[in-house]
């Protein structure tokens, strides 16, 4: 935020006010409260960062967006399909104030290529990403269904919206089969299917059974007779019919996060359009809770059933 420079950083809140006053003198703030509603009265303020627990996501978010504040939401936006309605239903009356959700990756500058590499190739993609996500005991707050929604709702949603966005298209149907608990996992090793209406194909691999010395993501595209190939945001392959392009990160890794804040505020700076359109956000939110359905009874979701019936 602070290297972005148009935001004038006000006040900050936590449920303790403690390390609202933490973190309000180390990055600045004007003032640390222990209520949001301070954040959400105050007349100086017209832009407001959640960044919270994830049930707390879309109560936040109405709250804020019916205050008339930008909303800049952490993702999962969701974790519930009650809450799902809530959203959809003021982003359907209204396009401001902005909303914008945190599936940085979009942003990234790799993702960009991959984009324009694959536009108009007339044919459907077909798109993987692995994730070696790494292990969560059973008992953090992740896993918890009413605080953290589960890591499907609490992580996968970046993938979801990932594929998505390459694909160029709102997914039809969501399968999800899973590995066995067995005691150690809660849910967390699964395998997602997403299919489009031009015959594309996306899927998700995430797991938590891995090694922590391998990277943690890794994506293919395949369509017309093109291939990308990311390696966890660090280096990009173009393989074409003719030629090879190759990119690699030598400093840093950019998943896109600094790109996504400057997106939103030039968006409120200019009165553009949303950065992240919101049929895409109501699709990949609805996709996400279709996914973790999946995974618990073990059958194929149809994503227009499934949104008019919640």
């Amino acid at each position: 935020v602070k290297k972005d420079g148009r935001a004038r950083l006000i006040g900050i809140a936590s449920s303790s006010g403690l390390s609202a006053q933490h973190s309000g003198r180390k990055f600045g703030f004007q003032f640390a409260a222990s209520a949001a509603g301070e954040i959400f009265d105050h007349s100086n303020i017209n832009t407001v960062a959640i960044l919270t627990r994830h049930h707390s996501h879309a109560g936040l978010t109405v709250q804020a967006l019916k205050a008339g504040k930008h909303v800049y939401c952490e993702k999962p936006l969701v974790i519930t399909t009650d809450q799902a309605t809530d959203v959809k239903k003021l982003l359907s009356k209204k396009t401001h104030p902005y909303l914008m959700v945190g599936f940085n990756r979009r942003f990234a500058p790799y993702s960009e290529k991959i984009k324009a590499f694959f536009a108009d190739t007339g044919e459907p993609i077909y798109a993987s990403i692995r994730v070696n996500a790494g292990y969560l005991p059973p008992t953090h707050w992740q896993h918890d269904p009413e605080i953290g929604g589960g890591r499907l709702i609490g992580e996968g949603c970046h993938f979801i919206d990932y594929l998505s966005f390459i694909i160029g298209k709102h997914p039809v149907s969501a399968s999800v089969v899973g590995l066995p608990d067995e005691g150690k996992y809660r849910g967390d090793n699964f395998f997602i299917r997403l299919a489009y209406p031009d015959g594309s194909i996306g899927t998700v691999a995430y797991l938590s059974n891995g090694s922590p010395n391998l990277p943690k993501e890794y994506y293919e595209i395949f369509s017309a007779g093109k291939v990308a190939i990311l390696d966890d945001f660090r280096s990009l392959h173009l393989i074409g019919q003719n030629r090879t392009e190759k990119y690699v990160s030598q400093f840093r890794q950019d998943k896109g996060h600094r790109a996504a804040w400057t997106a939103f505020t030039k968006a409120i700076t200019t009165d553009g359009p949303a950065p992240i359109p919101y049929p895409d956000i109501i699709s990949s939110m609805y996709a996400t809770l279709a996914c973790d359905l999946s995974l618990r009874n073990g059958e194929e979701i149809d994503l227009a059933e499934f949104m008019t019936q919640v």
